[in-house]
């Protein structure tokens, strides 16, 4: 017994030496890959010490609604949860990154978001598989980025996210900003669009800031864009729904088109082209953001009539203020999300940041589209939304938006107990909204 504990002794010792040994032998550098920090700036992150090494960041949003209409002919007042997403992002090495989102809101919804790889050098970068297309200054600024309930109805004429790759960077001391992919075109993976043809689609978006690096310190952040796509589709591709404030969270329209129309079915499609082009400028507390959005259609083909284009515009102007003085930043062609000089603490009588914002807007459809007695699809609609930002911490803010839309045209709104139809003309809606967006 004596002796077994003897050897075990001496192995243990034999062990310990081995390990002090092998300390001082391997490179220190390995080790010092296995020391990391953890924190928050713009999410949470877990990230190596070593310069260049991995990261990993968790963020996510959380948005609870709680709408009200004016219009008696609706019955939708009460509370949703628009958005309730999960992100991982990170770099692997300096020269290598990745992205995953994920939406666990909705039936409805395409669940898989983001789910990209990215290989950088410089300012330059390669990415490949499903993200956004590169196209208008709106739907490139993120949620957070943005100060009212919902984005404009000329959202509903962008391209949304496709799986795909695009090269992106900036020239001229990041003065000019370019970006420009080549896409599926039938949106993001698992979508029943498109599924005979093998065209591309191309995207390409422009964002020029002249004075960037002047010395006029009040043009420095003024910029102009451009964006535009192109691409050979199929039939299924023809599946536009355009939506104000008010609808975006429900399946009602302002205008539908999809392989069934006022004609019949569609035997044929050529190709679908869009046009944007933008401006922005930022100083100090105050900014001025406007768009204007065209898609086309082209050479669509109704059984037993002859081809013809589907047309459609929109444009928005919008302005933000800071009340409590915080600097609006445009950067990297994008609004950037407000951080308050004073985060919520009534302790010390600080409650964080508060911005108001108004927005104009218009939207046209191609009336020969519209199908006579249906309801679904209207010429002209005007908009206009007053909002107010409570901004409590960099993650947290409360947003009060009204946003009143008139239409030309009814639409159907409901079909009552009694078989009879309300109709709507136009869409007044209070959104009060909690966002958690870390």
């Amino acid at each position: 017994m004596n002796m077994r504990t003897s050897v075990g002794q001496d192995g243990r010792y034999a062990k310990s030496i081995f390990l002090i040994i092998l300390f001082f032998l391997l490179p220190q550098d390995i080790y010092a890959e296995r020391i990391f920090f953890a924190g928050y700036k713009d999410g949470f992150y877990i990230r190596s010490e070593e310069e260049g090494g991995m990261e990993l960041r968790l963020g996510g949003a959380f948005q609870v609604d709680y709408q009200l209409f004016g219009e008696d002919e609706r019955a939708d007042n009460g509370f949703d949860i628009r958005r309730s997403r999960l992100t991982f992002r990170g770099t692997l090495t300096r020269y290598f990154k990745f992205g995953l989102e994920y939406e666990f809101q909705g039936n409805d919804t395409k669940h898989l978001i983001d789910a990209y790889g990215e290989a950088v050098y410089g300012l330059h970068s390669l990415r490949f598989g499903q993200f956004k297309e590169p196209f208008s200054l709106e739907w490139q600024t993120r949620d957070k980025g943005l100060y009212f309930a919902e984005r404009s109805m000329g959202y509903y004429l962008t391209p949304g996210r496709d799986i795909g790759t695009m090269l992106s960077g900036s020239f001229f001391d990041q003065s000019f900003l370019y970006a420009t992919g080549i896409f599926n075109g039938n949106g993001v993976d698992g979508s029943t669009l498109g599924n005979q043809r093998d065209d591309p689609e191309f995207s390409t978006r422009l964002v020029y800031a002249p004075f960037k690096n002047w010395d006029i310190r009040f043009l420095n952040s003024f910029q102009i864009g451009a964006s535009m796509t192109y691409s050979k589709i199929e039939l299924n591709n023809v599946n536009l729904k355009v939506k104000s404030t008010g609808m975006a969270s429900s399946r009602r329209s302002i205008y539908v088109l999809l392989q069934n129309t006022k004609f019949g079915v569609l035997r044929d499609v050529d190709s679908r082209n869009r046009l944007g082009l933008e401006t922005a400028w930022a100083i100090g507390p105050f900014a001025l953001q406007g768009e204007y959005m065209m898609l086309r259609y082209k050479d669509l083909v109704p059984s037993g009539h002859n081809k013809r284009d589907a047309d459609f515009s929109s444009w928005y102007a919008s302005v933000l203020f800071c009340l409590t003085g915080e600097e609006l930043v445009l950067s990297n062609g994008v609004m950037k999300p407000l951080y308050p000089k004073n985060f919520f603490n009534p302790e010390e009588g600080t409650y964080g940041a508060l911005c108001l914002a108004a927005r104009i807007e218009h939207f046209s459809g191609d009336e020969d589209w519209i199908t006579e007695g249906a309801f679904v699809s209207v010429r002209e609609a005007d908009g206009f939304s007053v909002a107010a930002n409570w901004v409590l911490f960099p993650m947290q803010r409360f947003i009060l938006d009204y946003t009143y839309t008139d239409f030309s045209d009814p639409i159907r709104s409901r079909v009552k107990p009694d078989g009879s139809i309300d109709y709507i003309n136009r869409v007044s809606v209070a959104t009060l909204r909690f966002s958690i967006d870390f």
